[in-house]
């Protein structure tokens, strides 16, 4: 189980992984959410976003780019960040937008308002 999330060196992965790539995917995740993309969309962009991601692990440190394990790892973190802003910015967006009909339920939720009697 040693290095399960990371190749060679923990301070590599959080810096390129945790920071740069989920401040990345949460960013991809607002604008996703903004010009009202659909998930299909934002699954593309965090996809090639993940590429990205092994990328920078690989040009300046030297890691393995193409390697499946560490692209998966990279993967689930880049879209659960991703997916995490985007529902936020959307329901954000459709509480504000359309207030009148809809209310927050939840954190990255909305529900229908009742109707007033």
């Amino acid at each position: 189980m040693d290095h399960f999330l990371y190749e060679d060196n923990a301070f590599k992965f959080v810096l390129v992984t945790i920071i740069m790539g989920g401040w990345a995917a949460w960013m991809t995740g607002k604008a996703c959410a903004s010009t009202w993309s659909r998930y299909p969309t934002l699954f593309i962009y965090l996809t090639i976003l993940t590429a990205g991601v092994r990328f920078l692990h690989q040009a300046p440190f030297g890691g393995d780019m193409f390697s499946p394990h560490y692209f998966v790892v990279d993967f689930i973190y880049i879209q659960l960040i991703g997916l995490l802003s985007y529902r936020l910015k959307l329901a954000n967006q459709m509480v504000s937008r359309y207030g009148w009909m809809f209310q927050k339920s939840g954190a990255v939720g909305w529900s229908a308002r009742s109707p007033v009697e």
